[in-house]
């Protein structure tokens, strides 16, 4: 399909009250079975997006846990100064670069915008729907609005990730590309129904989430002696004294008192067991391992693990940079070909390159061991440039007369 010149009128996709684009949501993550779990994933494969994407909307809700492994992935990136640069030295790609800083400067909640494309890490793609203004001289997006990944299906034609609008009659309607701009984030090689992180964590979080009702079942009882009541010979088991002997055995659990007839009696059993309940620990632990694992590429960064050499803790540090980087320059590739690319040729036509949009995610550094490298190369005559210096310790340059700690630099010898 050829791409379209202009944006559609919007909104394009907006909510429902009934039908296809419901803001509410219809899985129940208490009556799932794995049966339906398989349903779900495997309607995905089929370019139905919608229960796999309600699955994974609920797994973030229902563990704590897992939603801020998540939440701590996506802030990596959130939180990385961005700038827009041009695409080569012409006079033509500055002045789109410059037009498009005023642009994005213009854009409300610009880093909230980030914040729900980095929605793809989890789920494999996320949408933001571009609303314009436009007058007589540009085209600017007023707003960027976030829309569930259940309001989409995959183009049945081909596995290319195209995606439909839902619609009720469960074709879908094709989407203008300069409405939307749709992030991907790849966990695995795969067809794009596959590609979301989140499906190999939903093994753990069904084992969690289990594990964790039995453990709350288990603390509800624990420490309440089971009660046995034994009925006199020859009492009708559906007879008055019957029903008042079981509500006493109920009574003495809950109420801790009873009142009975002469001849029944009451056993109350030893609830010492070896474990006491550890084992829905254990596996609320491994699989809370898994998760990490999964989400982090390792736990020591996660406070996952009880201890850990201080190397080896670098090391994983390190992977978890990897994956910032990484989650950076997909979200940087994305924003400059789906954001500025449409902004430049809508307001400036196609002879103005489009500017690139760039994260800077310098990894932090040891200041004191930079310092100290900074010290022994200074020594050995290398000319380190002053400015380099105070914008690496993010120190001010001292103002004419300014007390100083030290002597001044055009002091020293």
């Amino acid at each position: 399909m050829p791409a379209a010149s202009r944006p559609d009128p919007g909104p394009v996709a907006a909510p429902t009250a009934f039908g296809a684009r419901t803001v509410a949501g219809h899985v129940d993550i208490d009556t799932l079975t794995p049966r339906r779990i398989k349903q779900m994933l495997l309607a995905a494969e089929t370019g139905d997006l919608a229960a796999q994407s309600e699955l994974f909307e609920r797994m973030e809700e229902k563990d704590g846990e897992l939603d801020a492994l998540l939440r701590t992935r996506k802030a990596g990136v959130a939180r990385l100064p961005f700038d827009i640069r041009p695409a080569d030295a012409s006079e033509a790609a500055a002045r789109a670069a410059a037009f498009c800083r005023r642009v994005i400067d213009g854009i409300p909640d610009m880093r909230q915008a980030v914040l729900d494309l980095l929605d793809a890490v989890p789920k494999g793609l996320s949408v933001l729907e571009v609303r314009w203004n436009t007058d007589r001289t540009a085209w600017r997006p007023a707003r960027l609005l976030y829309r569930p990944q259940r309001w989409f299906r995959l183009a049945d034609e081909d596995d290319d990730g195209a995606l439909r609008l839902r619609t009720d009659d469960g074709q879908g309607a094709p989407v203008n590309a300069l409405n939307f701009v749709v992030h991907r984030v790849k966990a695995r090689s795969g067809f794009c129904a596959r590609t979301g992180l989140l499906r190999s964590c939903v093994r753990a979080f069904i084992v969690r989430h289990v594990a964790w009702k039995d453990w709350m079942a288990f603390a509800e009882l624990y420490g309440t002696p089971p009660r046995i009541g034994w009925l006199r010979e020859e009492v009708p088991w559906d007879s008055d004294e019957a029903r008042e002997l079981w509500h006493a055995v109920r009574a003495l659990g809950m109420d801790a008192a009873a009142v009975m007839r002469e001849g029944n009696r009451i056993e109350v059993l030893d609830t010492r067991t070896a474990g006491e309940g550890s084992v829905f620990e254990h596996i609320l632990d491994r699989a809370g391992r898994e998760l990490t694992l999964a989400v982090l590429g390792q736990t020591l960064t996660s406070g996952g693990e009880g201890g850990g050499s201080y190397a080896l803790g670098q090391v994983h540090n390190q992977v978890r940079w990897d994956l910032i980087e990484a989650d950076a320059a997909a979200l940087a590739r994305t924003l400059s070909e789906q954001l500025l690319a449409p902004i430049v040729r809508l307001n400036l036509g196609a002879d103005h390159p489009a500017p690139l949009w760039r994260f800077d995610a310098e990894r932090p550094q040891d200041l004191t061991e930079l310092a100290a490298t900074v010290k022994t190369l200074s020594e050995a005559g290398l000319a380190i440039p002053a400015d380099w210096a105070y914008e690496k310790f993010n120190i001010p340059r001292p103002a004419a007369g300014q007390a100083v700690l030290g002597p001044r630099p055009e002091d020293r010898p």
